[in-house]
């Protein structure tokens, strides 16, 4: 994955997101070198959110199979809010 500060990405944010859509190349922004972003084409980041709520469904099926879940009115008092 390629890596530009904060500062290369914004001088080239334009080819940023063209590679990222046309070429699929992924981009690590950092700031004061740290990652705080990255840039993926939206196609990328649509197949992501779908193996993530296929991920997310797989765990709640396991959940209730094995009746480890609690209801909306537990997670409310747990929070301290109300429904």
């Amino acid at each position: 994955m390629k890596a530009l500060s904060l500062a290369e990405a914004k001088a080239h944010f334009s080819e940023v997101v063209t590679n990222a859509e046309h070429r699929h190349e992924r981009v690590l922004i950092e700031k004061r070198s740290k990652p705080v972003a990255v840039v993926i084409g939206y196609d990328e980041y649509k197949k992501l959110e779908t193996l993530e709520d296929m991920y997310e469904s797989r765990l709640l099926e396991a959940s209730l199979k094995k009746g480890d879940f609690i209801s909306l009115e537990e997670v409310a008092k747990r929070l301290k809010i109300e429904l």
